[in-house]
C-alpha cells in the first residue's frame, strides 16, 4: 500500500446547536400558572385538577444538600486524623 504523506484529511465539522436555559423565564411562567390555578380554584372551576405542590429540582436539592454534609464530614474526619497524627508525633519525638 502507497500512502500519501502530502494530503491531509479535511477537517472533521461538527454542527452544535447551543441551547440556552432561562431559569427566571422558567419561574417565571411556573409562577404565573400557579396563580392562575389558585384564581380557578377560588372562583370554582370544576374541570380543573388539584397540582402537585412540589417544585422542579426538589429531590436536586435534597442531593446537594446530602454532598453539602458528606463533605462537612470528609473533612471533620481530616482534622481528627490530622490531629491524631499531630499527637502521635509529639509522643514519640
Amino acid at each position: 500500500m502507497f500512502f500519501n504523506f502530502f494530503k491531509t484529511r479535511p477537517v472533521r465539522q461538527f454542527q452544535h446547536v447551543p441551547i440556552y436555559w432561562d431559569k427566571d423565564k422558567e419561574e417565571r411562567e411556573e409562577r404565573r400558572e400557579r396563580i392562575r390555578q389558585e384564581v380557578e380554584n377560588e372562583h370554582g372551576n370544576p374541570n380543573l385538577r388539584p397540582k402537585s405542590t412540589l417544585k422542579r429540582g426538589f429531590l436536586t436539592n435534597q442531593r446537594k444538600e446530602k454532598a453539602l454534609t458528606s463533605q462537612t464530614n470528609t473533612f471533620r474526619m481530616a482534622l481528627v486524623i490530622g490531629l491524631l497524627v499531630a499527637c502521635l508525633a509529639f509522643m514519640f519525638k
